[in-house]
């Protein structure tokens, strides 16, 4: 086999090479054509330059307190992430709520030494806000007014579960893909960017801006003999996890949410919680999993979980109560470590997960706190709270569990005594396969 590496840059690139949310420009679209060739997988990055400002001159001053979530770092302008088949235009895989999924996939696979080092600095990560601020959005190295020319630069992977697959992406217009289309749609900037004081004004017309963009990756050929093996097969397949998201809000005490999956294969499902008003509010950190809250900011601790299928309980055929259920006293708030593990186990298999940031400390429900100082979860190192639920099925076989026809559910009794939707962003790991015949393309959920 040979290898190749391959750098693309967007076909709908401006003609400044900028492309920002607020300027018109919220797309991203990255052409891997046809050959025959498969990418290697988890080598796909998004590479770039990221500046924040205030206007179309200038980027923050320390003193103007514009923020970003710090575990995210530029993850955060990711909303859809969408790959599709060149050739035919059919949808591989879709992740709407990008940066949300990240912020639990992050924070379950990823520690505190991790957020400290190089590897993860080209993703503008850092350990706590301040460091954050500092580091990133307020960097004088920046396009700035002292003139510098030279924007934070980043190098991230692209996490979906067709790039992190272990089979390699067959491009071939006769046994793979037909080629791909990768489609990012980027955040708005108040859901990305977030003020420790709401009350300037003059920060409200704050955003982002990426440059020189590029998508890089590595392609290899099979030899001889193989590829002439593809090409007189008359269909070839393979399979890959993919992740699926769905959206819903709580606001009673007792919450039944149902969601119709469509999904033959389910491997496992997690979520996490962010106030619903916290979603695209200057005021607040949109993509926090801090867990349920009053509207006071005060947490809403879970007295009881319950995941079912078709209305039954399952895969764990109990309900977990969990073990503190003192909202008043934050130390004591849902940091149930029955709760702890099936959550991380539904993000990442548990015994596959060698380091992590969460915790007892950070997995807690914590109050947001109202006012600016970020008082609360955002005092926590390691990216704030790190709170979210989850459940897996089927870890012996991973041919996962079948919710073609039957609801997915969730059932808990929470703590909320206030008039607060709190939004849930579901996402869902499943088995897939792609079928490619004749030159045609077919997707197996």
């Amino acid at each position: 086999m040979s290898n190749q590496h391959l750098e693309i840059v967007p076909s709908n690139i401006t003609s400044t090479g900028k492309l920002s949310y607020k300027n018109g420009q919220p797309t991203i679209q990255l052409l891997i054509g046809a050959q025959e060739r498969s990418i290697v997988p988890g080598s796909i990055r998004l590479c770039g330059e990221f500046t924040v400002m205030l206007n179309n001159t200038i980027i923050p001053l320390e003193s103007d307190k514009v923020r970003m979530n710090e575990r995210l770092g530029v993850h955060s302008v990711i909303d859809t992430l969408s790959v599709f088949s060149q050739q035919s235009g059919q949808t591989i895989e879709t992740i709407n709520h990008h940066n949300r999924m990240m912020s639990s996939y992050l924070s379950v696979t990823q520690s505190l030494g991790d957020f400290s080092s190089s590897a993860y600095e080209t993703s503008l990560r850092f350990p706590n806000y301040t460091a954050q601020e500092r580091g990133v959005v307020t960097n004088t190295q920046g396009a700035n007014a002292s003139g510098g020319d030279s924007p934070n630069s980043f190098c991230i992977p692209l996490v979906c579960g067709l790039f992190l697959g272990e089979e390699p992406i067959p491009l071939s217009n006769d046994w793979g893909v037909g080629g791909l289309l990768v489609e990012i749609q980027l955040a708005p900037d108040r859901n990305v960017l977030f003020s420790g004081d709401a009350t300037d004004t003059k920060l409200l017309d704050a955003f982002y801006e990426l440059s020189n963009v590029r998508l890089i990756c590595e392609v290899t050929r099979p030899e001889p003999d193989q590829l002439s093996r593809l090409m007189s097969q008359t269909t070839n397949t393979f399979t890959y996890n993919s992740i699926s998201s769905y959206y819903n809000t709580v606001n009673s005490r007792n919450a039944v949410l149902n969601f119709n999956l469509g999904l033959k294969s389910v491997l496992g499902a997690f979520m996490n919680v962010v106030p619903a008003s916290h979603i695209n509010s200057f005021k607040n950190d949109g993509l926090a999993t801090l867990g349920f809250s009053n509207s006071t900011g005060e947490s809403a601790a879970i007295e009881q979980l319950t995941f079912t299928r078709a209305g039954e309980r399952f895969p764990l055929e109990y309900n977990i109560d969990t073990l503190h259920r003192d909202a008043t006293t934050a130390e004591n708030s849902t940091a149930d470590p029955q709760v702890i593990r099936n959550y991380m186990n539904a993000v990442m298999g548990f015994a596959k997960i060698d380091r992590t940031s969460v915790d007892a400390s950070t997995f807690r429900a914590i109050g947001y706190g109202t006012d600016s100082t970020f008082s609360g979860a955002k005092d926590i190192a390691r990216g704030g709270s790190s709170f979210g639920l989850g459940v897996s099925y089927d870890n012996i076989s991973d041919q996962g569990v079948d919710f073609s026809g039957v609801p997915f559910g969730l059932q808990t009794t929470i703590g909320l005594t206030t008039d607060n939707p709190n939004s849930i962003f579901l996402f869902v790991h499943s088995r897939q396969t792609v079928v490619s015949s004749g030159g045609s393309i077919q997707v197996l959920r």
